[in-house]
């Protein structure tokens, strides 16, 4: 527990019954700071569209303060995120609490063996739109948790949900998130906290990692499945008596048929997938948010923690691993069907009758966690795209060749037609959309204004994502270009090679 009473959150100094403002994030921040601990850096990542400051803690034992001291020093590098979808508040608390908590020498040396960086509050003017109708409870509906009683939204205050929008890239908070913590420290592990709507079960916590296992490299996430993600597991059963589980909902419950277990899509608008395409480990929590706000908060603490132990425990490996994934694999999958893992069903804690207050069952059900690809392209030398492209290309950290003349040898994808795949409810879009498309091969000069992007970069694979005719969340799906007819050229090249 903490020792000075100025150190609590205001969840803790009201016993849970509120969740803390931006006002009280950045003077808790401020309280922290003041007592001059060494191994604390207090800065920020900008400011919001209404002027919030978004703060970011940097803790080192060792005084590793900037991207270049960290990187060099060969240190697993961990970023835990809150406040994406601000009406889930748990991530935010419980990140604060353990700062503190590290700080006062409650965790051990965890800051000997890597660099911590915490941003509590991704979505900081969402977080202040406090109503007692945000997140509120309706269980009939699946949807809602149980306290605080006011929370902020969702949505930012463009109305943009900022966990669909990593492919986009249209609110002011993800492009300063990317272009200010993620693209110059460049996390060896992101840790994106969020509370469940869905299902009743009995795991306090669920989780996941990215699904796009054909399309970045499969070394990560499989470190992830295999190694980190049963330890940690283990250790917050062990030492918080809490049950986890992979994320998901009752496949009924999403208005499927039949039994099943299901996650979200493979689609990389959503964080953990991008982050997957980076060739980087990523741990999306979901705590049950059908838990008291305490025994979120608690849980939240726990996995943070463990998994924290778990990367200083396991410094050298995490980093020679990336170390040797950093390039792109050579074919990549641009569609994926997601189906259940064959002659494998899985023990799920649920409540029957089904609802908060029924008797505690399991039942054995399919897991449909499986993505498979269904369309490949071999990765190009790179591709030669348009200005406004070539921009965006830039915002998601990819390095853009200048503009120059050049003869190229090109492969020129002609619309066929578009075909849009209805979406899940959690896609939150009607549908994804690609096109069909032929394929010619084409001497062509690079025209004006136009740019390359190379591929073999580390993340060459969302370069390919967006920039294939095929890809069901590329530049059409992500509206980035004007819709094409029959007949007409895509705008982005393939390059075979450049004379």
């Amino acid at each position: 527990m903490p020792e000075p009473n100025i150190l609590l959150t205001r969840a803790e100094r009201s016993a849970y019954t509120e969740t803390s403002t931006h006002a009280d994030v950045l003077t808790f921040i401020e309280t922290l700071r003041a007592l001059g601990d060494h191994r604390l850096r207090v800065t920020d990542f900008g400011t919001t569209p209404e002027g919030r400051l978004l703060p970011l803690l940097l803790l080192s034992n060792r005084g590793y303060f900037t991207p270049q001291e960290a990187l060099a020093a060969r240190l697993p590098i961990v970023l835990i995120q809150c406040g994406i979808h601000a009406g889930e508040v748990e991530g935010k608390e419980a990140a604060l609490m353990l700062v503190r908590d590290i700080l006062q020498g409650h965790h051990g040396s965890v800051l000997d063996h890597i660099v911590l960086l915490v941003a509590p509050l991704f979505n900081a003017d969402g977080n202040d739109r406090l109503d007692p109708e945000h997140r509120k409870l309706e269980i009939e509906m699946f949807r809602g948790q149980i306290g605080p009683a006011r929370v902020g939204t969702r949505e930012n205050a463009a109305g943009i949900n900022l966990n669909r929008d990593y492919m986009r890239q249209r609110g002011a908070e993800m492009r300063l998130m990317q272009s200010r913590v993620c693209h110059p420290w460049n996390p060896h592990l992101v840790i994106d906290c969020h509370t469940t709507n869905g299902s009743i079960h009995r795991f306090a916590m669920t989780y996941d990692i990215p699904h796009v296992i054909d399309s970045g490299r499969r070394e990560p996430i499989e470190y992830m499945r295999d190694r980190l993600l049963p330890a940690v597991q283990a250790a917050v059963k062990a030492n918080d008596g809490l049950d986890s589980f992979w994320y998901g909902n009752f496949l009924r419950d999403e208005g499927g048929q039949g039994m099943g277990w299901i996650t979200y899509p493979h689609h990389p608008r959503f964080g953990g997938n991008y982050r997957g395409l980076t060739n980087r480990l990523d741990l999306l929590l979901e705590t049950y948010s059908y838990l008291s706000f305490s025994e979120r908060v608690r849980t939240t603490y726990g996995f943070l923690r463990e998994t924290l132990r778990y990367v200083a425990t396991h410094e050298r490996e995490i980093v020679t691993l990336l170390e040797s994934s950093v390039a792109p694999p050579e074919r990549i999958a641009l569609r994926y069907r997601q189906e259940a893992y064959e002659d494998t069903a899985v023990t799920i804690l649920t409540r029957k009758p089904y609802s908060l207050d029924g008797a505690p069952v399991e039942i054995k059900v399919p897991h449909l966690a499986r993505f498979v690809g269904e369309l490949f392209v071999v990765r190009s030398l790179a591709y030669a795209v348009p200005a406004h492209v070539a921009e965006h290309l830039e915002a998601h950290g990819l390095k853009v060749e200048p503009e120059e003349e050049r003869s190229l040898t090109v492969e020129v994808a002609t619309v066929r037609a578009a075909v849009a795949v209805a979406g899940r409810e959690i896609l939150e879009a009607d549908a994804a959309t690609h096109l069909e498309v032929d394929i010619v091969t084409a001497e062509r000069t690079l025209p004006r204004h136009w740019r390359l992007v190379y591929t073999a970069q580390q993340r060459g694979a969302i370069a390919v994502y967006l920039c294939e005719a095929g890809s069901d969340d590329g530049l059409v799906a992500c509206d980035l270009i004007a819709p094409l007819k029959a007949g007409e050229e895509f705008p982005a090249w393939r390059v075979l090679a450049v004379h």
